[in-house]
């Protein structure tokens, strides 16, 4: 449990300091991809004694998955958004 925690930790503090170097976007969902990507590498290269119950190092993976997937999501549903705005721009200039 304080395996995940510590990673968990990490990943945020690595999520912070990323971003804007990055310069992936200013919103939270970009903190949410950075943090989520940093957490699942970290979770794939840490030794399984790590974790005092197995299964722990499963949720992490589940929450670093949803929060990548929550990332897409939300990029998805803006672009969308976007193109939306786009077509309603272009049959005002038709």
């Amino acid at each position: 449990m304080f395996a995940l925690i510590g990673y968990a930790l990490l990943s945020l503090i690595t999520a912070i300091i990323l971003s804007p170097i990055i310069k992936f976007g200013r919103g939270f969902s970009t903190y949410l991809c950075v943090f989520g990507m940093v957490y699942l590498v970290l979770l794939f290269i840490s030794p399984t004694s790590y974790f005092e119950p197995n299964w722990f190092k499963y949720v992490g993976y589940g929450i670093a998955s949803s929060c990548i997937i929550i990332f897409i999501f939300l990029v998805w549903k803006k672009m969308k958004k976007q193109q939306q705005f786009n077509d309603t721009m272009q049959e005002e200039n038709e």
